[in-house]
């Protein structure tokens, strides 16, 4: 990971952070800075610088990446951090074990009224006056036994008696009674034949079988997972993006702030065919604005049946309104014509337009240029959407490519128009 500085934002107004408060390195390169990094708006890692150097003439910043937890991950560290605060209360009742037998005792916590001093509450409690108790009825008595109280004289009785107590006490006709589970079903010897039990017979489970609402319990079908295409060696589909043909280093916009920065996702969301009917009329524009840009600048022919099929569409929501931002960025490689020593001529197109009420795209900005014009036109790259000055709306940061190297310029965008409010930077 390596950081590049773009700009400073300071009392209102950009200065490019490559050369700002520079002794040697620039302000904006000073170790352990910590920059957040952003996708779409919102964060997708911390940054913190280590080391500043230069490269070929350029300051960077080497440092440490730590990528943002994703929401589960931070809902479950909370539940965990929970759950250790609250491991930590003292709670009002102490779960103690005996040094004997380790029986579990439950013992107040101290301080309460009923403590009595560290020692166990079950002998304190038989002096009880009001306590009841459980008193055997005398020998002449059929009824059960009662609850009664001390005071009352303790009924005496033999052995005998005891026993007859006994065998009366289970003729009470509302006395409960254990019984003995049923057997199990066991197969007979004859062939085939089975027993029936008293919770499922015969006639019940033919019932079963009958109900079409009945649940079925199958084995689920192991499947082999399909081959993935290895993205350097498969050749590129007509209509798929350069991301998945391409490998390429991922940039991120970062920013450092030590004020409250809220951040928002920039993101607009479309469904499947709203995206392509976007990416079919911004690339039915890129070619518009290829043909005419080859047209004016005297570039090799193209032929008629050309289509984009290397490009990139992304859609946001920059300023909380109901239409959406997209930006196309694409290239339009042609092959040399006979008799021409000149290869590789590649045509590059950056178009960026907003879609109104009908779902039309409207153009309101276009670069195009060639491979052999990057001196006049450079060639830009989108890298994202970010609120690079933290007023809540995004604005639109490019990589500008050169023939003398690459800068970064920032881009705001209006319902008709855009507006570049920054440039500068330097880069690799």
């Amino acid at each position: 990971m390596r950081l590049v500085p773009i700009a400073l934002w300071i009392d209102g107004r950009y200065y490019d952070a490559s050369q700002y408060g520079a002794n040697p390195a620039p302000m904006a390169l000073e170790p352990q800075t910590v920059y957040e990094a952003q996708s779409l708006g919102e964060p997708t890692g911390i940054f913190t610088i280590t080391e500043p150097k230069q490269v070929n003439g350029n300051w960077v910043a080497d440092g440490t990446w730590r990528p943002e937890l994703p929401m589960d991950a931070k809902i479950a560290a909370q539940a965990a951090k929970d759950a250790a605060l609250k491991a930590k209360t003292p709670s009002k009742v102490i779960l103690t074990g005996d040094a004997d037998d380790g029986r579990p005792v439950l013992k107040r916590a101290p301080g309460s009224s009923t403590d009595s001093g560290g020692s166990q509450s079950a002998p304190a409690s038989n002096s009880d006056p009001d306590r009841p108790v459980m008193k055997k009825p005398p020998p002449d008595s059929s009824s059960k036994p009662t609850m009664g109280t001390p005071d009352e004289p303790p009924a005496s009785g033999s052995t005998s008696a005891a026993k007859t107590q006994t065998s009366t006490a289970n003729n009470d006709p509302d006395r409960p009674v254990f019984k003995r589970p049923a057997p199990a079903p066991s197969k007979s010897d004859s062939a085939g034949a089975e027993t029936s039990t008293p919770a499922i017979t015969q006639a019940a489970a033919a019932s079963n079988d009958n109900d079409p609402n009945r649940p079925v319990l199958s084995r689920t079908k192991t499947t082999k997972p399909a081959p993935v295409a290895d993205t350097d060696s498969a050749p590129s589909k007509p209509g798929a993006t350069s991301s998945a043909t391409i490998k390429a280093s991922r940039a991120y916009p970062a920013i450092s702030d030590a004020g409250n920065y809220e951040t928002r996702s920039l993101l607009y969301s479309l469904t499947s065919g709203e995206r392509q009917i976007q990416e079919d009329q911004m690339r039915k524009m890129a070619m518009v604005e290829i043909r005419a840009f080859a047209a004016k600048h005297t570039g090799p022919p193209i032929p008629k049946t050309a289509v984009i099929t290397d490009y990139e569409v992304r859609a946001f929501d920059l300023e909380f309104s109901s239409s959406p931002t997209v930006v196309l960025t694409a290239k339009l490689p042609l092959a040399a014509a006979k008799g021409q020593r000149e290869s590789g001529f590649t045509y590059y197109v950056a178009l960026v337009a907003r879609v109104d009420i009908n779902d039309q795209a409207q153009k309101i900005f276009a670069s195009v240029t060639d491979s052999t014009r990057l001196d006049a036109f450079p060639r830009m790259e989108l890298i994202d959407a970010v609120d690079a000055d933290a007023n809540g709306r995004g604005d639109l940061l490019f990589r500008q490519y050169s023939d003398i190297g690459i800068s970064y310029g920032l881009y705001r965008v209006s319902p008709y128009q855009i507006e570049k409010i920054f440039e500068g930077g330097s880069s690799l």
